[in-house]
């Protein structure tokens, strides 16, 4: 069904790049947290920059933590290892819960600002409403997590 390099050395089915992305996308409060980490002086300036509540960073670090798990069970996965397949195969699922938890989140947001358009509020929404299709519609990542 799939070409010879979309499967890994154990013969599992290799998440596409999409899939990696997506993965990436919901895990981007932990980005910001190790990069204002990473920047020691000025961490706790760049943190108030994109995240003045620091309550929606601890969120999104919430959102993201499925993604993050799951980026790590990507790289232990093999035939052998029943125990990383079971919880590898709730992977769809549970993106699936998160993308839907950051969708009602950022329209919340939307709702406590009165509706006030903002480019990255809607570039976000836009892209995680994206993500979400993708992780419903295609073949590819059912069948990678189904692996």
């Amino acid at each position: 069904m799939y070409s010879i390099d979309a499967y890994d050395s154990h013969g599992q089915l290799k998440p596409s790049g999409l899939l990696w992305l997506s993965m990436l996308f919901s895990a981007r409060g932990w980005g910001a947290f190790v990069m204002a980490g990473a920047s020691q002086a000025q961490g706790a300036n760049l943190l108030q920059l994109f995240f003045p509540h620091t309550q929606n960073l601890y969120l999104l670090m919430g959102i993201g933590l499925p993604a993050v798990v799951l980026m790590w069970l990507c790289g232990l996965r093999h035939k052998k290892n029943k125990i990383v397949n079971g919880l590898w195969r709730y992977g769809r699922p549970i993106l699936l819960m998160t993308y839907a938890l950051d969708v009602v989140l950022q329209v919340y947001h939307l709702t406590l600002m009165r509706g006030a358009f903002s480019w990255p509020a809607a570039v976000t929404l836009l892209i995680s409403l994206w993500l979400m299709a993708y992780l419903v519609r295609s073949s590819r990542v059912r069948h990678t997590f189904a692996n």
